[in-house]
C-alpha cells in the first residue's frame, strides 16, 4: 500500500497545486507569471514549498528550460483530478 504524500490537504496546499498546475499548463514560471500575475520570485517559492511539503522534486527549471520529472507529472495529473472533482462538486 503506498504511504500518503500528504496525510491531509489544507488551503495552503490547494493553492500551492495551482500555482504548479499553471506553471505546467504554461509550460514554465515565465508564462505562468502573465497568468499568475505574480513575480516568478514568488512563484519559484511556491514550487519549492510545495516540493518541500510532498518531500520530492516536481521539475527541473534553470537555464536549460522547465521541464517535469516522472514524480512531477504523476502529482500533475492529482491535481487535474483533485481540480476536476471540485468542479464536479460545484
Amino acid at each position: 500500500m503506498k504511504r500518503p504524500i500528504l496525510h491531509q490537504v489544507t488551503d495552503l496546499d490547494l493553492r500551492l497545486l495551482r500555482v504548479f498546475r499553471t506553471v505546467v499548463e504554461s509550460g514554465g514560471f515565465t508564462a505562468a507569471e502573465l497568468q499568475l500575475n505574480i513575480g516568478r520570485s514568488t512563484i519559484s517559492r511556491h514550487i519549492k514549498d510545495l516540493e518541500e511539503r510532498l518531500g520530492m522534486s516536481l521539475c527541473q527549471r534553470g537555464r536549460g528550460g522547465f521541464a517535469l520529472s516522472p514524480e512531477g507529472a504523476q502529482i500533475y495529473q492529482a491535481t487535474l483530478r483533485v481540480f476536476g472533482s471540485m468542479a464536479d462538486l460545484r
